[in-house]
């Protein structure tokens, strides 16, 4: 079995990607950092884990890839709004998905919420997102994408700062468990 962490929007590379710009952060740097944090505690407890490449765009790492039924798909983004206020957390998971896609992506979302104590927008679908399809939901195995914060509400960002470690842990602990599951 193997867990695919990606951080969302890529900083180097032919093509960069800083994805939303916000209160002197680029988001790609943010998802970056959280996804090492992650991928770091997740080595320690064993779990195999294949990322993403800092230069490597979305397409190319899904075309390397190859989840399976066994696998845990999550990737990492920060949410931006024109108002500074939008504040919380949000998982998006696929159109198709299952109960476990489901009760993974509403764990993931419940425990950002309470660890950086911003507000829990809950589960959407991929078709509530910006995009309305999102090329990580094809994967196969229990798949989400998580929306940490607002990079655009600086308060979001700061609570996210103070207690990132300690969420990367509780992320990592939350992959463990359905990692064992399936």
């Amino acid at each position: 079995m193997t867990t695919f962490i990606s951080a969302g929007h890529n900083p180097k590379g032919i093509k960069i990607d800083p994805g939303a710009i916000g209160n002197g952060f680029h988001e790609a740097d943010l998802t970056v950092e959280f996804r090492n944090l992650v991928v770091a505690e997740l080595l320690k407890r064993k779990v195999n884990v294949i990322t993403d490449k800092d230069d490597e765009r979305i397409g190319d790492y899904l075309k390397r890839i190859q989840t399976g039924s066994g696998s845990v798909v999550l990737e990492f983004h920060f949410d931006a709004a024109e108002s500074p206020m939008a504040t919380g957390t949000t998982a998006l998971v696929g159109n198709d998905a299952d109960r476990l896609d489901k009760a993974f992506a509403k764990e993931l979302v419940a425990q950002t919420s309470t660890t950086l104590g911003v507000k829990n927008r809950g589960v959407l679908s991929e078709s509530d997102s910006h995009r309305g399809s999102l090329g990580l939901m094809r994967e196969q195995g229990i798949v989400s994408l998580l929306e940490i914060c607002f990079i655009s509400n600086k308060s979001d960002l700061e609570k996210y700062q103070k207690t990132k470690d300690v969420l990367a842990i509780q992320i990592a602990g939350i992959i463990e468990c359905y990692e064992n599951l399936i």
